[in-house]
């Protein structure tokens, strides 16, 4: 029988009890046993409300339990005969699932046998049993609860009844299984790193010590603990020591350093890590990493040796691209000076022949149009025959157009005189050495070889020249591979303009006593070529000079043009060639010449 049912039944005894008293004091006012019936109502009454007092507290008592723990009464078998709503609510199952039952419904396999058996032991010897059990709840969940068991004994001192108080510690269990875990792990980790460990408070006195696993000499943790830095440690590193202490300290991060020290005339090097722990503690972890500085030296020495080898590559390999550049344009440009030449010398003879004759045959034409025309005025009257033919003939225009044909074929034999001329200048054979030139004339002569594609067509546009020459002497240099030079880059002009739609300009000016950015005393000649395309941007630009780099599609360039030309201008000549070009629009090369190389 419940507590709350037991004191029920008691209050309502003790009112019966009550109202018994007050009718027999009303029907007995008189009779002599009455004072000692009184007592005797009396001392039950105080003896009902003492237990009325006591039912109550065991009802608040009970109360607070049921809040508070997970009661359950069994009988001397074992088998459950109550149980309280904590009981249900943490194993999940019902009364009915319960009541009749023993504890082994809840049993997670988790304790031995002899768990158990120690168990029963105990309570059926009458003593009572404290303990944690570790149960399963009816949806496979496990819980673990702080158990204690008392027996109540009968009159022969045997138990016929065991109370079961239980304490939920399933959170407090989790929280220790998760600290061993990590105990565990922090011991395992601990004992898997090598290297020495060392904890230190703000004065430098040593917490704990752990020597690297496979350092023979070290110290034993008994020779260092409760001693300072420089008790322990040479006088340099225990400055070095104490310093990042302070500073791991004093800003709270982890702070890393590298130290070597002598160990029996060796030089060894260590990385040491210090982290803040606790309030006023630091953590320090030094690692050995002689060998791997020993690494790193000879990595780097190994690095510049292979530095230098390639830099030595690089120079052979440059020279030998510049030498295969040089060769290759050479010979191209020693094919095309003796083509040049050829086809100059074959033309030249029949053009001589031609230009000399072309004036007697003007003499001789205009004697006959004269000697015409003194017929005309003399015989106004010729023959039939003579006179049919000079209709047919048209003699009029014939005599009109004929000087102008003749005047024609001489600015033609002029021109072709001219362009043999240039020819010749151009590839100046007879000129491999240094010697004074007139610049203009070699920038004239590329001009002209260059002039059918400067004229219009239906697809491109006209490109004019504009020149803008200076009052330049005679300068000494390089004649044909100076020509070369004008030649490249004025070809490259005309390539990028004829892909424009507007009219292509090209500007070249020339100019004397221009200081080099190499040499400020030098005097030198400048020649600017300058275009008004749509302009390089900076990557090229800094490449522009490199052999074998071209912006043209494959079969167009051979990116040997402009590395040559600086070459010649630079190496040949001592001077610059510069390129200055805007994005938005317009370049200029400019080529600096010394005056006296």
């Amino acid at each position: 029988m419940e507590t709350n049912q037991i004191l029920n039944q008691y209050t309502d005894n003790y009112y019966e009890v009550k109202q018994m008293v007050a009718a027999l004091v009303e029907n007995n006012r008189d009779t002599p046993n009455l004072t000692n019936y009184g007592r005797a109502i009396a001392e039950r009454c105080l003896l009902e409300g003492i237990l009325q007092k006591t039912l109550k507290e065991l009802s608040d008592i009970k109360f607070a339990l049921d809040q508070a723990a997970i009661v359950a009464i069994t009988d001397h078998r074992g088998i459950i005969q109550y149980v309280n709503d904590k009981v249900y609510e943490i194993s999940q199952y019902s009364s009915e699932e319960l009541i009749g039952k023993t504890h082994s419904i809840l049993n997670s396999g988790y304790h031995p046998r002899e768990f158990f058996r120690d168990f029963w032991s105990t309570i059926s010897s009458g003593q009572v049993w404290r303990g944690e059990i570790k149960n399963r709840a009816k949806d496979g969940s496990f819980y673990w609860v702080n158990t204690t068991i008392v027996p109540f004994l009968n009159d022969f001192g045997k138990p016929y009844q065991y109370l079961a108080i239980r304490f939920d510690i399933t959170e407090r269990k989790r929280v220790e299984e998760a600290l061993q875990e990590s105990q565990k792990r922090n011991h395992s980790l601990l004992s898997a790193i090598p290297d020495l460990m060392l904890r230190l408070n703000s004065k430098g006195i040593f917490l704990d010590y752990y020597p690297a696993k496979d350092d023979e000499n070290a110290l034993e943790a008994s020779e260092v603990l409760g001693k300072t830095l420089e008790e322990i440690f040479p006088e340099d590193l225990a400055v070095w020591t104490r310093h990042y202490l302070q500073l791991t300290l004093k800003t709270g991060k982890v702070q890393a350093g590298e130290y070597s020290t002598l160990i029996n005339d060796h030089l060894y090097h260590y990385e040491a890590r210090y982290v803040k722990s606790g309030t006023d503690e630091v953590l320090a972890i030094v690692r050995d990493i002689t060998e791997r500085k020993q690494g790193e030296i000879a990595l780097q020495q190994s690095e510049k040796r292979e530095r230098e080898r390639a830099l030595q590559l690089e120079k052979a390999l440059k020279e030998l691209q510049n030498t295969q550049a040089q060769l290759v344009q050479a010979e191209k440009m020693s094919g095309l000076g003796q083509m040049v030449a050829g086809i100059a010398h074959e033309i030249n003879n029949p053009i001589n022949f031609i230009y000399g004759n072309i004036v007697h045959t003007n003499n001789y034409i205009r004697d006959l149009l004269d000697l015409l025309q003194l017929y005309q005025k003399n015989y106004q009257e010729p023959v039939s025959e003579i006179q049919n033919f000079v209709e047919e003939s048209e003699i009029d225009f014939l005599m009109e157009d004929l000087p102008k044909i003749v005047d024609s074929m001489n600015m033609g034999a002029n021109r072709i005189k001219e362009l043999v001329l240039s020819l010749r200048n151009f590839s100046r054979l007879d000129e491999s050495e240094m010697k004074k030139v007139d610049i203009h004339s070699g920038i004239d002569s590329t001009l002209l070889i260059l002039q059918h594609r400067l004229k219009s067509t239906p697809k491109l546009t006209k490109i004019s020249i504009v020149k803008e020459y200076g009052d330049l002497p005679n300068v000494e240099c390089y004649a044909s591979q100076l020509n070369q030079v004008f030649m490249n880059i004025i070809a490259n002009a005309i390539d990028i303009l004829e892909e424009q739609k507007i009219p292509g300009i090209i500007t070249i000016k020339t100019e004397m006593n221009q200081k080099s950015q190499r040499k400020a005393d030098r005097n030198c000649l400048k020649i600017s070529i300058s275009d008004n395309g749509p302009g390089i941007s900076e990557s090229v630009q800094k490449r522009i000079f490199d052999p074998f780099f071209t912006t043209k599609p494959v079969g167009k360039g051979t990116g040997l043009g402009l590395s040559i030309s600086h070459q010649i201008v630079v190496e040949k000549h001592g001077g610059e060639l510069r390129c200055r070009s805007n994005p938005n629009g317009g370049t200029v090369f400019e080529i600096l010449i010394p005056t006296s190389i």
